[in-house]
């Protein structure tokens, strides 16, 4: 039968516990995303309140219903020639102006039909639905010339305008909100919240102390060695604080107090206490010029806390005293015997540098340079031309690598000058985007008019001859970037593996 560990390691060897709340959250996040979507699909989005019938005299945001007998061509659309503009016909052949998404339905495109085709059997009134909205001065130029085109004479003017059409149009693009909808929202807000809580706590443990300390300790005792450990860890001569999860075996100090750590005796150099405004701390510094937590505490007891550390010390000082004099003065082993030196010299190398993690150390450098390309943004709408921002972007970049990635090689500060050469491009881009949303929100101010520009945004640009300027800018960016980060830039390119 294959030998188990004790459940005392196993508590201390289980670092990974903190996956399964990261995956629970994730799964919550797709199933309130799943829900949100399935309610869209499926659910009942009709607004909750009947309509009033409309009235062009009434007011603005009312929910109204008009039932229309005949309708007219389009007299104008805006300016993404998505929302129509049309007058409508009621049963006393009183005008109306009506503003549709899109293409019309197969109903009011029978309505259309039969204003233009008398020959046709009357079809059944279409009845529009949609909240009431004030005419817009350029909406009654366009009513005024249309009409008038179409009768052939002046009949409507500025003076008599209100007599004909009044004050208000229904648009039927507007509905009021419902309770499903604010329903829906609420839950795509929750999914989103448990991703982002996903993310956050899976970012945070992976880059904790404590886990990249157990990390680093079980990469070098692993399988037989450290079930070894464990049979030491649970001798009738190992001293045990169960409370600071400190144990003294009779060749290992074995600590869980800031990530599971192990150290022989033989590579004490000093031990010693600190004491700050949390408590105190029992601290080993090795022959290596590393500090260790041995265990934490004495906030609400002191004495006894104090009582733990003197204990330890004297312990910790008789195993030395037991040791042979030229384990003493000679080299010692931080890990076990047979480690391969190749691990050795990967751990080695992992104790003298936080290691590092590409993955998150990309997510960190993406995320950092954005702030770079928000001022890179604004300082374009100003009129300059922000190439200070990309030495910026750079530093942002390289520090957002290491805050997540755990240290900054040679290879994660190429991958920095990488993602913001990227970002500049980017930068340039979204600047333009900006600046030509800016012009647009003049007529329209929306989240649709914002994905117009942004959707249509290569079409937009050469329809106003605006990529020679892009393209002007981008290289005076770039140029501007390249001088003001050019210490930054040799110091990446001269810097060791």
């Amino acid at each position: 039968m294959k030998e188990q560990m004790s459940g005392r390691m196993k508590r201390m060897t289980r670092i990974y516990r903190w996956v399964l709340p990261v995956i629970f959250l994730y799964i919550t996040a797709v199933s309130f995303f799943g829900a949100g979507m399935g309610m869209k699909l499926l659910g009942n989005t009709k607004p909750d309140v009947e309509p009033m019938e409309f009235h062009v005299y009434d007011g603005a945001d009312i929910y109204s219903s008009l039932k229309a007998h005949m309708m007219t061509w389009e007299f104008a659309s805006d300016f993404k020639e998505t929302n129509h503009y049309y007058f409508a016909y009621d049963v006393n052949l009183l005008p109306y102006i009506v503003q549709v998404h899109g293409d019309l339905p197969e109903k009011y495109l029978q309505i259309q039909s039969y204003l233009y085709d008398e020959s046709e059997e009357a079809p059944e009134p279409a009845v529009f639905y949609g909240v009431s909205s004030r005419i817009e001065a350029d909406i009654r130029e366009y009513a005024m010339e249309s009409y008038n085109e179409m009768w052939g004479e002046n009949l409507v003017t500025e003076d008599n305008f209100s007599d004909y059409f009044g004050e208000y149009y229904l648009d039927t693009t507007r509905k009021p909100a419902s309770n499903a909808s604010e329903t829906i929202s609420l839950i795509f807000s929750y999914g989103f919240l448990a991703a982002l809580a996903g993310t956050l706590l899976m970012v945070w443990k992976l880059n904790s102390r404590r886990f990249k300390i157990s990390r680093t300790t079980l990469k070098a005792w692993t399988g037989e060695r450290l079930l070894a450990l464990d049979r030491q860890l649970n001798g009738a001569s190992t001293s045990s604080y169960e409370k600071e999860q400190l144990y003294l075996t009779n060749d290992y100090i074995i600590a869980n107090a800031e990530g599971f750590d192990i150290i022989p005796y033989e590579a004490v150099l000093r031990i010693y206490d600190t004491s700050s405004g949390t408590g105190k701390r029992l601290m080993v510094e090795t022959k290596d010029q590393k500090y260790h937590t041995l265990a934490m505490g004495g906030r609400k007891n002191k004495d006894g806390f104090q009582e733990l550390i003197t204990q330890v010390k004297r312990k910790i000082e008789d195993k030395k005293e037991e040791l042979p004099e030229n384990i003493l003065t000679g080299e010692y082993r931080m890990y076990p015997e047979h480690v391969e030196p190749e691990a050795i010299l990967q751990i080695s190398a992992s104790l003298d540098q936080k290691p590092s993690n590409p993955f998150f150390g990309v997510i960190g450098a993406l995320f950092a340079s954005l702030l770079g390309v928000g001022l890179w943004v604004l300082i374009g709408q100003v009129g300059f031309v922000a190439g200070i921002a990309g030495f910026v972007m750079l530093k942002l970049a390289l520090s957002g690598y290491q805050k997540l990635g755990g240290s900054l090689d040679k290879k994660g500060a190429v991958i920095c000058l990488i993602i913001t050469a990227g970002m500049i491009t980017g930068a340039n881009l979204l600047d333009y985007a900006v600046s030509m949303t800016r012009g647009y929100f003049q007529y329209e101010a929306s989240l649709e008019t914002l994905f117009y520009v942004f959707s249509n945004f290569g079409k937009l640009m050469s329809d106003m001859d605006m990529w020679r300027g892009f393209f002007i800018d981008l290289v005076i960016g770039y140029g501007l970037s390249i001088w003001s980060a050019a210490g930054a830039i040799k110091a990446i390119l001269n810097m060791e593996k």
